[in-house]
């Protein structure tokens, strides 16, 4: 297993075929590639191919560093890969910010446990489901 910027085309698509497989739409892959294309894109990598990948976009969230997707195999989680991918990224920067839905918990114990902090919610995003913002840094 191995935990890099994706480099190749392959590891592109590997990551724009997993999104498509846990959204069942194809509506983000131009926006995976333009991540991919400013070095954004990182990803965890098997012989199997791409099992996770992590989108960090300096321009998504106020100019602020901001990891705007995270995904994980379902058949590839709770092996570190998350943690790992996030770790790739919070160490090369002075702050990174992120946000998840109230009901996504695994995703908040994650960010708890790579020690990001919450910094507060905004309501009307999601009905009924509020986005909580976090920053590490």
């Amino acid at each position: 297993m191995e935990i890099r910027t994706a480099s190749s085309h392959d590891e592109i698509v590997g990551a724009i075929a997993l999104d498509e497989v846990q959204i069942d739409s194809k509506d983000r892959a131009s926006y995976i590639m333009s991540v991919a294309k400013s070095g954004g894109l990182s990803v965890a990598v098997s012989e199997m191919g791409v099992l996770a990948f992590c989108c960090l976009d300096h321009r998504y969230f106020l100019g602020k560093p901001f990891i705007s997707l995270l995904i994980v195999s379902p058949g590839a989680r709770r092996q570190g890969l998350g943690t790992a991918l996030l770790s790739l990224h919070v160490s090369a920067l002075s702050e990174v910010w992120t946000s998840t839905n109230r009901s996504n918990l695994e995703m908040r114990a994650l960010l708890q446990k790579a020690g990001f902090r919450y910094c507060g919610e905004l309501d009307g995003l999601d009905q009924g489901d509020p986005e909580q913002f976090f920053k590490y840094g």
